[in-house]
């Protein structure tokens, strides 16, 4: 970037870092409810009674149909994404009611939604056993029979995604961290494991000239920092990317 001090930068740069090359849209900053959910069988959940409900699949998949919301509440698919975004009328009734959802790998859940009066809020649904057959999913992400490189890899594999990696609690937040005066950084969620902690941030190019960013200038964040994507590497004027870093594991 211009107008920045490099040597600073590589004084500070005291650990590689990682580049993987996949991208992923990010969703806004919510509240989470993670659901496991088996196919054919029943899941719970709750839905916002006077604002929007994102659900999603946690694992990166996405969900190919739904049935059984007709008339109820106001939903809108996001085909794109694979995901639905749920939203009850005005005056309707806060009684529970039932749907179905089937995803891509041909599953079918039924879903029972509870309205409550929470703000907005993002249902990802994780179907269990999907990896079961895996290395990730037998040891986790954070699994000692996983060598350092690959465990890295995949946890930056599934973040890119937008999947919830296995073994690791998602937190959705929003905080602006001061960085460049070129920039807004803002840290958007973030998954806690045993021995990582990975990160999403969303940049934002608030100059009136093209930025462009690299991985290794991201080492001046404090903290640990084992890895690092980037979605877009140059930005014009008012543009934004997403920022995939990697952490050792923090109290």
């Amino acid at each position: 970037m211009t107008n920045r001090s490099w040597a600073t930068l590589r004084d500070r740069l005291t650990r590689p870092v990682l580049t993987a090359l996949l991208l992923v849209v990010s969703w806004p900053a919510a509240a989470l409810q993670i659901i496991e959910v088996l196919d054919g069988q029943s899941a719970a959940i709750k839905v916002s009674a006077r604002e929007m409900t994102r659900i999603a699949m946690a694992d990166g998949g996405r969900i190919a149909h739904f049935w059984g919301l007709d008339g109820r509440v106001v939903v809108e698919p996001d085909r794109d994404e694979g995901q639905i975004f749920l939203r009850l009328p005005p005056g309707s009734s806060k009684k529970a009611f039932s749907f179905f959802i089937k995803d891509d790998q041909g599953y079918t859940y039924t879903i029972l939604a509870a309205p409550v009066n929470i703000p907005a809020d993002t249902v990802l649904l994780r179907p269990k056993n999907r990896n079961a057959g895996s290395d990730a999913g037998r040891k986790g992400l954070g699994g000692e029979s996983i060598p350092y490189i690959e465990r890295l890899k995949e946890l930056m594999r599934e973040m890119v995604r937008g999947a919830v990696p296995e073994g690791y609690e998602p937190e959705s937040i929003s905080k602006t961290i001061p960085l460049w005066k070129e920039t807004r950084l803002t840290l958007i969620n973030r998954y806690r494991g045993r021995d990582y902690l990975g990160e999403v941030y969303q940049l934002s190019n608030v100059s009136k000239q093209v930025v462009r960013v690299e991985e290794r200038e991201f080492g001046v964040l404090a903290g640990n920092i084992r890895a690092v994507s980037i979605e877009r590497h140059t930005l014009q004027p008012g543009e934004t990317t997403a920022i995939y870093l990697i952490r050792g594991a923090l109290p």
